[in-house]
């Protein structure tokens, strides 16, 4: 072989190499770049999720913020939700001792003995006071084929709302029992057919009791028979069916049960259901309420319009 021939081989060969050594070279970069634009694009995707998981939900009048996650926004929410509501409990001792009031008449409820022959149509007390407007007078009458003693009815009463845990704690005002041409309010006792012609146009059906305006109409039912959730103690139940209807003159509205086992708020609509609520027939939330300023209002599932 001469030497120029010696030298092309040489030249052909130093070109293979050259390209070979190119294509590792600069092969091997292409598919770094390549694998780094798909690590980069992996954590930007894994760093948009992130961004995007965090609402909060803050509960008023509490130092308590609860952190949820979602993937559709970025933005914080805030949640509205009512605040704690105010339960009251107590043994069975103490609900018992409830039931003690001064007039002790709450267990007969003042039923009579004997058959009423008045031919009036309504019967009304022997003692009334004289209107006094440091005080809240109100008046008192009886349907006559009820059978109740009008005269017990009319101390009943006055010793129910002036209990040390009945309105007066509220009203800070004696309630009195007066002429009905003095009158505030007025109690009625009624039979079950009364009672729906009084309280029209709320529907009471025969069984509920009633306030339509300035009166308050008890149905001689309910009071000697009770409520489902109250059983056999119809003491509870006669403060209850009492107070409640004085808290309707007085401008307070019903409520719900704050919670499960709590005693039953008197401005409850207990005669229908207690809601898993502890019967009971004295106004203490409204008592709190007014001695300590605290919001005891328990919200309904659901609101009401008759009583």
């Amino acid at each position: 072989m001469t030497t120029n021939s010696r030298l092309a081989l040489l030249f052909i060969v130093l070109i293979g190499i050259s390209g070979l050594s190119y294509f590792i070279f600069f092969g091997d970069n292409e598919a770094v770049e390549k694998s780094i634009e798909v690590q980069d694009e992996i954590e930007s995707t894994t760093t948009l999720i992130t961004t995007t998981t965090s609402t909060s939900t803050t509960i008023p009048n509490t130092s308590t913020t609860l952190t949820s996650t979602t993937s559709t926004t970025s933005s914080t929410t805030t949640t509205t939700i009512p605040p704690n509501q105010t339960a009251i409990y107590a043994t069975q001792s103490e609900i018992n001792k409830s039931k003690e009031i001064s007039y002790d008449f709450l267990e007969s409820g003042c039923k009579k003995d004997i058959e009423n022959n008045s031919e009036t149509d309504w019967m009304l007390p022997n003692e009334v006071f004289p209107y006094d407007e440091e005080k809240i007078n109100f008046s008192l009458k009886i349907d006559p084929t009820i059978g109740l003693d009008v005269d017990c009815i009319g101390k009943l009463i006055p010793s129910i709302l002036n209990d040390s845990r009945g309105w007066i704690k509220v009203t800070e005002k004696y309630f009195q029992i007066v002429d009905e041409t003095e009158r505030e309010f007025e109690f009625i006792f009624a039979s079950p057919e009364k009672t729906d012609e009084l309280c029209f146009p709320l529907q009471t059906n025969g069984i509920y009791s009633c306030r339509n305006e300035d009166q308050i109409v008890i149905n001689f039912f309910r009071w000697v028979n009770g409520a489902i959730d109250f059983g056999a103690d119809l003491e509870t139940y006669r403060l209850y069916l009492i107070n409640h209807e004085v808290g309707h003159i007085l401008g307070w509205g019903h409520v719900g049960c704050p919670k499960e086992g709590a005693l039953a708020p008197v401005m409850m609509q207990q005669s229908k259901s207690t809601m898993g609520c502890e019967p009971y027939g004295w106004p203490i939330y409204e008592i709190l309420e007014k001695e300590f300023g605290i919001n005891t209002y328990s919200y309904l599932p659901e609101e009401k319009t008759d009583n």
